[in-house]
């Protein structure tokens, strides 16, 4: 379908067509360059904390600071409205000291039955919760404050791990996006089995350039020093047949987040090798399809640039050679 629609004006006036091709090309493009991405101490990870309140909850069991009744059906003079201590135990009439923390309802009823058999004929206790809170309450009020939220957007620290509301500690460095959130989301089903978390790479250490589009091995590069783009396409594995190599876009961005794209032509003799690609900077090699319509690859872009966060105003520089060539400011988003 790219192959077949016409060059438009502005982005605004860009045919659904273009749109809905430009939007599949990045969408292919990303999942390829970061399906298989080793995540780094320093990257960005945006973490989604759902709660599911259909899930089952666990037996529940009792905790210090449990408010509940004691009846005793046919001993009612021994009826009492009790709260568990800080140490886990609880006080009934001539009874003292007996331990109910982390038992259930029913398992605490049962002890408090075997416990007056000394006293009572066949004493038929029943346990009836007045106040309580369960880890999932706890988890709601924490995740309520403005300091932490479902939707935490969070640095690998540098022992490689993130840290998340009520689960231990978990790798990430090293890992895939898609393996962090299957430990993630092993470790809520352990700790709390209704909470869904889901992680996004939002963003990359600084020294790593994402190269996204037709090269062999898309995804981030890590060079050191300065970087030209020779290089950068030579450490993604080179430009594939099916490229257009008079379309690279290299995105940049400046200390204010303003993100300038730049249009280079490869096929030109030494050009990439002279032009420095910036840290933190994105290159997107097109299809020589999708190059066919020039806005269509300024979808593209303008999805990259959302991608890694940037505002709206984007300065291109286009024509052969980034020095000699003027800026224009694209101001439209998708």
């Amino acid at each position: 379908a790219l192959g077949d629609v016409a060059r438009t004006g502005s982005i605004p006036e860009a045919p659904p067509a273009v749109v809905a091709a430009a939007q599949e090309e990045v969408g292919r493009t990303m999942r390829l360059g970061l399906m298989n991405y080793r995540l780094n101490v320093g990257d960005n990870l945006e973490v989604s904390l759902l709660i599911d309140s259909s899930v089952v909850q666990p037996t529940y069991r009792l905790n210090p600071n449990d408010e509940f009744d004691v009846d005793f059906r046919t001993h009612p003079e021994y009826n009492r409205t009790v709260v568990v201590r800080p140490d886990g135990r609880i006080s009934l009439p001539g009874k003292n000291g007996i331990m109910v923390a982390g038992l259930s309802p029913e398992r605490a009823a049962t002890l408090i039955r075997e416990t007056y058999d000394d006293v009572l004929i066949n004493p038929v206790v029943t346990i009836l919760l007045r106040k309580f809170r369960t880890p999932i309450d706890d988890f709601r009020d924490l995740t309520q404050r403005s300091d932490i939220g479902r939707v935490k957007l969070m640095a690998i620290e540098p022992d490689g791990k993130i840290n998340l509301p009520m689960v231990p500690p978990v790798q990430a460095a090293g890992r895939t996006v898609n393996e962090v959130s299957a430990a993630l989301s092993a470790a809520y089903r352990h700790h709390l089995a209704s909470v869904s978390p889901s992680v996004r790479l939002a963003s990359l250490v600084p020294a790593n350039t994402m190269v996204f589009g037709e090269v062999r091995v898309p995804g981030p590069v890590t060079l050191s020093g300065p970087r030209t783009l020779a290089q950068v396409l030579g450490t993604a594995g080179g430009v594939l047949p099916t490229a257009a190599g008079e379309a690279v876009r290299i995105i940049r961005f400046d200390a204010g987040a303003q993100g300038s794209v730049q249009v280079v032509d490869i096929s030109v003799p030494g050009l990439a090798d002279s032009i420095v690609v910036p840290p933190n900077a994105t290159v997107y090699v097109p299809p020589s399809v999708l190059a066919k319509t020039a806005r269509a690859v300024d979808l593209v872009v303008r999805q990259i640039l959302l991608f890694n966060g940037t505002g709206f105003g984007v300065n291109y520089i286009t024509g052969p050679s980034a020095s000699t060539s003027t800026s224009t400011t694209a101001r439209a988003a998708l």
